[in-house]
């Protein structure tokens, strides 16, 4: 099995790869979010990567409490509800672990909304238009939190840290074809999850 240190080189070198083989601009995509990454503690990250799992699971939490997704959505969509509530449990009980103090949940829609902003969704709480909007709203959250846990994994040194980002991040990305298979009338090759991951936290 690779060392922690062997895994964080192979998903740094991974970062470098394009689908045309354009690895330069790839990496220089890239290099602002590690370079963010890449300050602080191990807590601090996982303060961040906790505080994105409270708006991935308040927008989950509000979509699933209104009557906006279809009668074909819905039993797809609920499911990933409790698998939100593992990744916040789990995260928030090893930033504890390291003495850390877990982030507040958005308090409001406007709270949310302003947090979906900062991380580049278009989409809106409170003003979804259908199933569409409210699918197109989670896909674009869990793609931000698929990232986060990329760039996560290039700097966390801590083999369970490691392990832990990994698993969680399999998920979002599962839950990423969940939502892309609603929205592509269940097409599964258009659905599977971008294979060349970048990211911020």
């Amino acid at each position: 099995m690779p060392s922690a240190q062997t895994r964080r080189q192979l998903l740094a070198r991974s970062a470098r790869v394009t689908a045309g083989g354009a690895a330069a601009a790839g990496a220089a995509l890239l290099a602002p979010a590690l370079a963010q990454a890449q300050t602080g503690s191990e807590a601090d990250r996982l303060h961040r990567l906790l505080s994105l799992e409270l708006l991935v699971l308040y927008c989950y939490e509000h979509v699933l409490s209104s009557t906006v997704l279809s009668p074909q959505a819905r039993p797809a969509i609920a499911p990933l509800l409790a698998h939100e509530h593992a990744h916040v449990s789990a995260i928030g009980a090893r930033l504890r672990a390291l003495g850390g103090s877990p982030p507040a949940p958005p308090v409001s829609l406007a709270a949310a909304n302003r947090d979906l902003i900062h991380r580049n969704v278009s989409e809106r709480l409170g003003e979804l238009q259908g199933s569409g909007d409210a699918l197109r709203l989670l896909l674009a959250i869990e793609q931000v939190a698929t990232g986060a846990y990329f760039v996560a994994l290039t700097t966390l040194s801590d083999p369970q840290l490691i392990r832990l980002g990994a698993q969680i991040m399999a998920s979002e990305a599962q839950h990423q074809a969940v939502i892309g298979e609603l929205l592509d009338h269940g097409n599964g090759a258009q659905a599977a999850p971008y294979g060349l991951i970048q990211g911020s936290q």
